[in-house]
């Protein structure tokens, strides 16, 4: 049958206004004819699926010297004019047959591993609507002669084992297309709006060149920054752990990769890009990067500048790229301005054997900020509502180093060493200004805050490894050592003036604090161990091993009351801290795997002892602490057949209470929200399930994802709050012995082919659920929710154009025991356009354009709805295409406001923050690069 997937189924902005209605009209333009191609295509999604197409081609693959037939043989039908893939089976007991082609010229494409290639020319048309092989002799390589009978490419797609092998030259791209634009085309990947690449439903977590890590890891930065004529084939396979690779022992951990295999010609040479673009509102942005690389040593750096919301070479927060601080990224409000910049070395030498990788970036990000929002906190029968207007003015700079060495002493051992250095300060200065109000309108407090700081922070460590393997498959003995330092100083000065009010609303009294707050914290760690690994059987395989570290820590932090009546260095003692903290922990681990055929299993179990030692230098106390820590966990996973797989998961996991939580620095920044700590917290124990059914069947791209997870908690460390009557809240963490808190996810997706069309469809249906405890005055809440959010993705890529559309509405339901009246039950929905055209004369277009609604409900009396477009128009120079030109306009209807939603255990909160809007940009952007004359195909070559 046809189509089967289906059956597992505050202006600052002034702008021209004529500049402005232009992009309007030109907008509704590509989208009303976007939406008459949607329109179109969702009528051929439900109408064909009914119909039959007869172009057939079809035949039987043998053995020329046995005459038996050959299963699983790979046959691949190609455009004979570009060599393009149209479709693509597997012979079964000899026999193939491709169905639902189209009328035309092409190539048939036959291979099997130790087996010269097979490729013949076939024709198909309204008189020949099939075509038949009869038997394909297939030839051993080993008996070929000086007989020629290979006549084209090699095959499109190839399954190796585990591995999917994809040829680069069987997919269309335009020059200086990135490798992204690459593997859009390939069949079962996918890159969704937030730049995550899927492979058959499952996320990708690391892209290699060359098998090795280009720049780092991060697929994102890799598929947006090398090109794509630069690629031979691409390669996807589950890598083994870091640690089964060093002692060939497998551990059950395996990390979806994408291998990117560069041409011969292209791994030696320079490319780059350089990129500047201004508009309205003195709008900015620009960014350089260059690569120069051999085989045996890649040099690359790179540059970036501007205030549009992006940092990192590749639009996104710069720590990923390379090595930068996880603190340098913008979330998306605000208004930032941005400079960073990085330089990554890697070099090989002694036939490989040694390799050494290094990083260096430096960061700067500012951010100006402006927001309001509305809280309401849930009391026993009753509700408090804030309101807080607050701006912040915050300044971040870094310098990120590493250097990694890699060498192999000989054929059983391995030595790896890693150094990194880290340096930043940062600068801030706030204010904010709120009032609460009672459940029936009394006004309750009034509050003024001032606040500004500044601080600076080093970080170093280094670790090695030494792993030694013996002749015995399998065993192999690893030693680790590890030394870390860390130390921070800074100081902070704070100003708050606090009104209290009656039940009538009359001023009770007032409250004002102004302090000079330094503070400095410095951190030590040792740490070594070994594990130990053996094979007992063909089937059994085992781990032992022993981890010792030791911490050392101090955390002072001093407050000095500033007023006229007193001098400067009177230390308040009540906000005044200095902790003094050791901590010892002892880690044993031991794990067996059983693996056969289709079958793997593995049961693990480590366990932690933890002597925690505080002592309070100021007060002249002790906190005496031990723990013991349990982390089992099991995994079992069944290979139904080549397309099926089914794995269940267990694991557990002790967690004990933080430093924070036992007794955290006492603190007043917040005056009306207060932290203490609970030195009689006990650990919390964890049970997390989960399964995973995949089926995917390469020849038609589809197939089917099932996966959920359920969590649920023991001994939860939970919120306990204390609101007085004067609308102060106090925080402290509390162990709950009556109740179990829970989560749980189901998703669901159904994807392939839809029509003949070629794009593809993917309906998918996501449901989580939690259920959540905690105390406020001193009475247990429980808080449900549940949200359910289907979803219909369509979508499809070719070198010289590209669309996708997302629909979805959802649904969620919440609840809290302590307000039974008031539910948070919300409804909403969103849809997503986005599509890019080259059109003649080498000029382009595209847009992306995001809706999204909020109903209103009992806790927030307003629905929000929200549509961004984002379009753009340019043209191409040079024989190259390298040179273009960009017309941007962000924001077109100016409704971008910052605003969110959000809720916690009794908290309810809607913020709107001071974010980018609408502006237009002209951009020139220069892709260079030189290597020997390409091969790879690429549209309008």
């Amino acid at each position: 049958m046809k189509y089967r997937c289906f059956c597992y189924t505050t202006s600052r902005f002034r702008i021209s206004d004529d500049l402005c209605n232009l992009y309007i009209v030109f907008t509704k333009y590509a989208l009303m004819k976007f939406k008459i191609a949607v329109f179109i295509i969702c009528c051929c999604f439900t109408l064909p699926a009914f119909t039959q197409n007869h172009y057939t081609v079809k035949g039987v693959v043998i053995d020329t010297a046995s005459g038996s037939k050959i299963t699983d043989a790979t046959v691949t039908v190609l455009s004979e004019k570009d060599s393009i893939l149209q479709k693509f089976t597997y012979s079964n007991k000899g026999s193939f047959e491709i169905n639902n082609l189209q009328p035309g010229k092409f190539l048939l494409m036959v291979t099997y591993p130790d087996y010269a290639d097979f490729v013949e020319h076939f024709t198909l048309d309204e008189a020949h609507p099939e075509y038949s092989f009869g038997n394909i002799g297939m030839i051993l390589k080993s008996k070929l002669l000086n007989e020629v009978i290979i006549k084209s490419k090699v095959a499109a797609i190839k399954i190796k084992g585990d591995t999917t092998e994809f040829n680069a030259a069987a997919y269309a791209t335009q020059k200086n297309a990135k490798v992204d634009d690459l593997l859009k085309q390939l069949p079962g990947m996918k890159i969704n709006q937030s730049g995550a690449i899927i492979f058959q439903g499952e996320e990708v977590s690391k892209i290699l060149v060359d098998g090795e890590e280009f720049f780092s890891d991060d697929p994102a930065l890799v598929s947006k920054t090398v090109r794509a004529d630069m690629v031979s084939k691409v390669q996807v396979y589950d890598q083994k752990s870091e640690q089964a690779k060093l002692t060939g022992m497998e551990d059950g951990v395996k990390v979806k990769t994408i291998n990117i295999v560069l041409r011969e010609d292209k791994r030696k040479g320079l490319f780059g890009k350089a990129e500047g673009g201004y508009g309205t509102d003195d709008y900015y942005m620009g960014q350089a990067a260059l690569s120069k690389f051999s085989p045996k040593e890649k040099i690359s750096a790179y540059g970036n500048m501007g205030n549009i919301g992006q940092s990192g070479l590749n639009g996104a927060a710069a720590n990923k790229f390379s090595i930068g601080s996880a603190a340098f990224s913008f979330g998306g409000f605000g208004l930032p301005v941005a400079r960073d910049g990085g330089i990554h070395y890697d070099r090989k030498w002694n036939k490989d054997k040694q390799s050494v990788n290094g990083n260096y970036n430096i960061n700067r990000l500012k951010t100006e900020d402006r927001s309001s929002a509305l809280v309401q906190n849930n009391l026993p029968g009753n509700f408090n509502t804030s309101i807080r207007n607050s701006g912040s003015n915050y300044v971040f700079n870094s310098q990120v180093a590493d250097l990694n060495f890699k060498s192999k002493i000989d054929s059983v051992s391995d030595l790896s060493m890693q150094i990194r250095g880290s340096a930043s300060n940062r600068q801030s200065v706030g204010f904010s200004n709120g009032s609460t109000m009672r459940g029936n309108g009394v006004l309750l407090n009034e509050s003024d805050r001032i606040s500004s700081g500044s601080s600076e922070n080093q970080n170093a460590s280094l670790s090695m490894n030494y792993t030694r393997r013996f002749k015995k498959k399998g065993r192999s003995l690893s030693a680790n050592a590890a030394s870390s330092y860390g130390e921070s100083e800074g100081e902070s000065s704070l100003i708050s003036d606090l009104r209290y009010y009656n039940a009538q609303g009359l001023l009770d009294s007032t409250s004002r604090i102004d302090q000079y707050k330094p503070g400095f914290s410095r951190s030590r760690n040792l740490s070594g161990g070994f594990s130990y690994t053996d094979v007992l059987s063909k089937t059994l395989s085992m781990s032992a091993g022993y981890n010792f570290s030791a911490a050392n820590s101090k955390d002072e932090q001093r407050a000095f009351d500033r007023s006229a009546a007193l001098p400067d260095n009177v230390l308040d003692s009540a906000f005044s801290s200095d902790f003094r903290l050791k901590t010892l922990t002892g880690n044993y681990n031991a794990a067996l795997t059983y693996s056969k055929d289709k079958v793997y299993a593995n049961a693990a179990i480590n366990v932690a002892d933890i002597s925690y030692r505080q002592h309070d230098e100021l007060q002249g106390t002790q906190l005496n602490r031990d723990f013991t820590n349990w982390l089992p966990n099991a995994t079992f996973r069944y290979q139904l057949n080549k397309a099926a797989s089914l794995s269940f998961a267990y694991n557990g996991e002790s967690r004990q209470p933080q430093a924070s939580q036992l007794q955290p620095l006492r603190q007043n920044s917040d005056p009306l929200n207060i932290y203490l700590g609970n030195p009689d917290l006990k650990p919390e124990f964890s049970n997390r399930f989960s399964y995973n059914y995949r089926v995917y069947q390469p020849t038609q791209d589809r197939g089917i994802n099932f996966r959920g997870n359920y969590l649920t908690t023991f001994d939860a460390i939970v919120s306990n709050r204390m609101t007085d009557s004067a609308g102060a809240n106090i925080y402290q963490s509390s162990n709950l012995s009556s109740a179990r808190p829970s989560s749980w996810n189901i998703y669901t997706e159904f994807y392939g082919h839809a029509t003949k069309l070629d794009f593809i469809v993917s309906i998918n249906l996501t449901v989580n659920g939690y259920t959540s405890f905690n105390y406020i005055n001193n009475q247990l809440n429980k808080s449900k929710r549940v949200s359910y959010a289907p979803q219909l993705d369509i979508w499809k890529n070719k070198g010289t154009y590209s669309y996708s559309f997302s629909i979805g509405p959802n649904y969620t339901t919440g609840s809290s025991s302590l307000q039974k009246a008031i539910n948070n039950n919300t409804r909403g929905f969103f849809t997503s356009l986005n599509y890019y055209t080259k059109l003649p004369l080498n000029f382009f277009m595209g847009s992306d354009i995001n809706y999204k609604y909020t109903a209103k409900n009992q806790v927030f009396d307003r629905s929000f709805e929200q549509l961004l477009i984002k379009s753009y128009v340019g043209k191409t120079f040079l024989k190259s295409e390298g040179l273009k030109v960009t017309l941007s306009g962000n924001d077109l209807l100016n409704q971008n406001s910052g605003y969110s939603r959000y809720s916690s255990d009794g908290n309810f909160s809607e913020s709107r923050s001071a974010t980018i809007k609408r502006y237009f940009m002209f951009s020139l952007s220069w892709d260079f690069s030189k290597f020997g004359k390409s091969l790879q195909p690429q549209q309008g070559s």
